[in-house]
């Protein structure tokens, strides 16, 4: 890799930390506080004990795959095209799987781990042990989840992938040119 490719993989993963720990946290709070607000709940109970904790544990699931996805390809060798392209469909599976998983974060930490528990994050209570969450605010989550994975997953491997992989990652040719 390239002196540029480790600067860029630098600057993309520190603006992806920032995003996660400090902008999204502000947007959530300034911007669409009003949608994620349900019925008896303080947004900022919700932030850190239902959204911050899922979105950490989401990051993390990123910074694993973007470490497994480049110890594959700086380890691996390929002597075909066919081979190249066959890590298309695994980078695919893998913003998938990081999709399904920060979906499946956000709902655990917004509600399964109350009921499991069997407290309330709510004030009072009211017999209701999760964060009821309007479904404006529910897909403001899903689609945030979305774009951190465009943030922490494909952008790191536009900028860095080396070799022939870096023309797997889709939109890399177009911003980063072919061979």
């Amino acid at each position: 890799m390239r002196s540029n490719e480790w600067v860029s993989l630098l600057i993309a993963v520190i603006i992806g930390v920032l995003w996660i720990f400090l902008g999204q946290p502000y947007v959530f709070q300034h911007g669409f506080h009003t949608l994620l607000v349900g019925p008896g709940m303080n947004l900022q109970s919700f932030l850190r004990n239902g959204s911050s904790p899922g979105f950490t544990v989401f990051w993390s699931g990123c910074i694993s795959a973007l470490l497994i996805w480049y110890f594959i390809t700086f380890t691996s060798r390929t002597s075909t095209s066919s081979q190249v392209r066959g890590m298309r469909v695994m980078w695919w599976i893998a913003a998938v799987i990081l999709v399904i998983f920060g979906w499946l974060c956000q709902l655990f930490f917004a509600v399964l781990w109350w009921l499991l528990r069997g407290l309330s994050p709510l004030e009072g209570g009211a017999g209701v042990n999760y964060f009821p969450i309007p479904i404006a605010g529910w897909m403001v989550l899903l689609l945030m989840i979305v774009l951190d994975v465009a943030l922490l997953f494909w952008l790191p491997t536009v900028l860095a992938s080396p070799r022939s992989y870096r023309l797997v990652v889709p939109g890399a040719v177009s911003m980063k040119g072919g061979r």
